[in-house]
């Protein structure tokens, strides 16, 4: 499946009862909407989706999110997978515009509404937009003191990490961050106290890192660490 299969593609609105549905129409900034498209479903009966931002200015010629979204009577089997996240869209009178930080965690809220507990978000991070992100994550910088963790995190899609950064059998392609919801407020706490554990260590040690890493990472891990120690410290 591509991009390129645009007879397939249908209005979400259509489809009430497929779960990308629920978002579009969203407001995810000011008079600036989610507009979701419906593609096929793949082998697992994942539905693919492209989200678009639109406002009464227009709406930009590419898309912001395409991905995955499945369903199932399991909370593993809830879950959202952003394929492709497009940082800067281009209007349709040819000017680039940058999406500001305030609207690509709205999308990801947007998204997590898909996703209950125990379900979990998987974003890429081999994009351009995701560099800094995909480098502190090579130096084993806790994902949780990221930009990409943080939007998880800011999204309430964060409760814990993994870092899926090699591809299983050549099929999954990108690399990616996976950001759950805890089962409960017990699991929460469990998973938010093993995180503090290393977003400390982390700190403790980050004064070996290249100057540029730590001055894009420590400030979310200290952000992480307040957050963290006051709802589960406090």
């Amino acid at each position: 499946m591509t991009m390129s299969d645009r007879g397939v593609w249908v209005r979400a609105a259509s489809d009430p009862l497929a779960g990308p549905a629920s978002w579009d129409g969203l407001q995810v900034g000011d008079d600036v909407r989610l507009e979701v498209w419906l593609g096929p479903r793949n082998g697992v009966g994942a539905q693919y989706f492209r989200c678009f931002l639109t406002s009464d200015h227009g709406r930009p010629d590419d898309f912001i999110v395409f991905g995955l979204q499945h369903s199932g009577p399991y909370p593993g089997m809830c879950w959202v997978d952003v394929i492709e996240y497009h940082e800067t869209l281009t209007m349709p009178d040819g000017r680039a515009l940058g999406v500001p930080a305030g609207i690509e965690r709205a999308i990801f809220q947007a998204l997590g509404t898909s996703v209950p507990a125990g379900g979990h978000v998987m974003a890429e991070y081999d994009s351009p937009g995701r560099r800094v992100t995909a480098r502190a994550l090579e130096l084993r910088v806790p994902p949780a003191a990221t930009p990409l963790g943080t939007v998880l995190r800011m999204a309430g899609l964060g409760d814990y990490f993994r870092d899926w950064y090699f591809a299983e059998g050549g099929r999954e392609g990108a690399r990616k961050l996976q950001g759950f919801r805890a089962l409960n407020e017990q699991h929460a706490r469990e998973r938010g106290l093993e995180m503090l554990v290393e977003l400390r260590a982390f700190m403790a040690g980050a004064a070996e890192l290249d100057w540029g890493i730590q001055a894009q990472t420590r400030p979310l891990a200290e952000a992480a660490i307040a957050d963290l120690s006051a709802r589960f410290e406090g």
